[in-house]
């Protein structure tokens, strides 16, 4: 029987890490990275935002997938599931948070030890996720990147309001360690003491100063221990416009390339035990670059975050 070559595209496929999302393995015991999709921007658009995030993660991973494989990765099996409803959403826009939730907890018990990397949507999906994860863990802290504080006092729910509802909801122990927020994107109210729980800010006219971003996680390792529920959330609009334009809201004075790895690596060291968890919010395809600089950025940075 003839062997038939593979073709260029068929080769180039085969040494991608696309070719990784393909295996049929044990979820068990597979060294594994699980994508949660949330393909909605129903909680930007109630917020006044631009639409357009609920493309973002199917073109993030279109990005990601084109990656080579390299001997840091080679051992991963990828997975994706989606959890969110934008049908939902538009109907009953809190009971779509509970079923999100749901969703998301069925995907954990059918990957129980992939690491997380959850793909907005508005930055209002990190609600039904840190809800879900929540469950095992009486202690919650929540590492936010982002221009904004996502804690307003509105009373219906949007992509501003997710920590300030978190923090209402969850019944244990919550701290909301806020890294990159502008006092010109944040109203008094919006600033307001949480009703249950304590946040903490480092600005970002405060990022490199060195004292303070070591009295930060000094503050923030306080706090962590092996049975903390520690969740790293970026709402890409927290990073500067010139390497990630394509955002709900352009941020202008944002965080460097090197400040979101100098973040993720000392997020690694912290004392908790659970696999980590990332979730990535607010990307918009529609107002990103011909040559996709905010998908190939992120991207990019999910790839580096697997070594």
């Amino acid at each position: 029987m003839t062997k038939i070559p593979h073709t260029q595209s068929q080769k180039r496929f085969s040494e991608s890490i696309g070719a990784r999302f393909l295996l049929q393995t044990d979820h068990t015991t597979q060294q594994s990275l699980l994508f949660l999709k949330s393909s909605s921007d129903e909680g930007v658009i109630r917020n006044g935002g631009r639409n357009g995030a609920r493309f973002a993660p199917q073109s993030f991973l279109s990005v990601f997938k084109k990656l080579s494989l390299a001997e840091g990765n080679k051992s991963y099996a990828f997975y994706e599931e989606e959890v969110a409803s934008a049908y939902e959403e538009c109907e009953n826009f809190a009971l779509a948070q509970e079923q999100e939730a749901h969703r998301i907890l069925s995907a954990l018990k059918t990957y129980p030890h992939s690491r997380i990397c959850h793909l907005g949507g508005g930055h209002d999906h990190v609600y039904p996720l840190a809800m879900a994860l929540a469950e095992s863990f009486k202690k919650v802290v929540i590492i936010n990147l982002d221009a904004h504080a996502d804690t307003r006092t509105d009373n219906s729910p949007h992509s501003g309001t997710p920590f300030r509802q978190f923090s209402q909801k969850y019944p244990g122990e919550f701290h909301l360690f806020q890294v990159g927020l502008h006092p010109f994107a944040n109203s008094e109210s919006t600033l307001q003491k949480l009703e249950k729980g304590q946040m903490s800010i480092l600005w970002r006219r405060e990022l490199d100063d060195e004292e303070k971003y070591g009295d930060f996680f000094k503050a923030l390792k306080a706090v962590v221990d092996e049975k903390t529920l520690v969740i790293f959330s970026i709402d890409a609009d927290a990073l500067d416009g010139s390497i990630v334009p394509g955002v709900s809201a352009v941020n202008a004075y944002g965080l460097k390339r090197e400040h979101l790895l100098r973040l993720w690596q000392d997020y690694r060291k912290l004392g908790f035990t659970h696999t980590p968890v990332m979730g990535i919010y607010e990307l918009n395809p529609v107002f990103d670059t011909p040559s996709l600089m905010s998908m190939r950025t992120l991207a990019s940075f999910v790839y580096e975050s697997l070594e």
